[in-house]
């Protein structure tokens, strides 16, 4: 079930990918994934489950964890 604290990782995810200013193909490329993978994600077009989250955090380099304990924190 999606609800407003997925959402609030996910932007938080969007930023820091903004923030390195990595191009959704670019960090597409990190994970080995598509770029419509992350336009997905990103896009609220689909849902990410634990590991996806994990692995794209680390490939950010930002700590998963610290992460989520922002976005609760912000709700």
């Amino acid at each position: 079930m999606r609800g407003a604290l997925h959402d609030r990782i996910v932007a938080r995810l969007v930023a820091e990918r903004r923030s390195r200013r990595l191009t959704q193909a670019q960090l597409a490329q990190r994970l080995g994934r598509s770029t419509s993978f992350v336009f997905h994600y990103e896009a609220g077009a689909s849902y990410l489950d634990v590991a996806e989250f994990i692995v794209i955090a680390r490939a950010l380099e930002i700590d998963p964890f610290e992460l989520l304990r922002h976005a609760e924190a912000e709700g």
